[in-house]
């Protein structure tokens, strides 16, 4: 049987990712968990392409009664324009930086209620104008759930890793 060619992914995942897993396996009725992801994959490339496009995805009822889908991941950015922040390519943080900098908008919020600054302290601290500030709590409070799951998942693997260093090596044996 020749080899397929092809890269390789190889990722680790939480148990409780594992079994997002296979609840997606299951319901798509893909063989594989490999399967079940490559499905999943061009579903929501199809959906994405589709919102692109600007139409809506809806559901129906079974009365007929149609209803707008809210996909966040897929739904166009609505609200303000950021004048000083902006987005930066990362492997898992979706949260916005302070434009030209690599300083993410909510470690500014976090370190002002820490310190219980002012503005005008925090935009002194970090050398900002006082209206990049005020922009940095108004993303911050908007987007609060996401900035918390970063966290959450920023200390996960800063415990992971100190668990990962702290693991005593293989016993030396003595000849």
């Amino acid at each position: 049987m020749p080899a397929l060619e092809g890269k390789r992914q190889n990722f680790n995942v939480t148990p409780e990712q594992a079994a997002e897993i296979e609840e997606l396996r299951e319901a798509l009725g893909a063989p594989s968990a490999k399967e079940a992801i490559l499905r999943a994959v061009r579903i929501v490339s199809l959906l994405a392409r589709e919102t692109e496009e600007g139409h809506r995805l809806c559901v129906e009822s079974s009365e007929g009664k149609l209803s707008g889908l809210l996909i966040p991941e897929l739904e166009p950015p609505r609200g303000p324009r950021w004048k000083y922040l902006v987005q930066r390519p990362h492997a898992w943080r979706r949260q916005l930086y302070v434009k030209g900098r690599r300083l993410p908008a909510a470690q500014v919020w976090s370190d002002m209620l820490a310190n219980h600054q002012s503005v005008r302290e925090a935009a002194e601290n970090w050398d900002l104008p006082q209206e990049a500030v005020r922009e940095i709590i108004r993303y911050s409070e908007a987007n609060r759930a996401l900035l918390d799951m970063e966290a959450e998942e920023e200390r996960r693997r800063l415990v992971a890793s100190r668990v990962a260093a702290a693991s005593p090596s293989a016993p030396e044996t003595s000849a």
